[in-house]
């Protein structure tokens, strides 16, 4: 399968709980995206990430700002992803 370089909205968190508390809340709401760990382009205060598409990222932040989780950053960067 080859790899193609694909902007990707990574969002970051300063505590695990916090990471914790994305995953579960975009479970819950099928809100997209998955969790990864921080790329090495980032710093974050704790090591795991939200993935998911840039044009998700309105929607993913209005959420787990509503729901009181907290983000440390919101950045798109370019990632390698499998192709089909």
């Amino acid at each position: 399968m080859p790899r193609v370089r694909r902007p990707a909205l990574v969002l970051t968190f300063p505590t695990t709980a916090a990471a914790m508390a994305c995953e579960e809340l975009c479970g819950h709401a099928g809100l997209p995206g998955r969790m990864i760990p921080v790329p090495g382009q980032i710093s974050a205060g704790c090591g795991l990430a939200w993935k998911a598409t840039p044009q998700d990222q309105d929607a993913l932040v209005s959420a787990l700002a509503e729901a009181g989780v907290a983000v440390e950053g919101a950045d798109v960067i370019e990632m390698l992803e499998f192709v089909r």
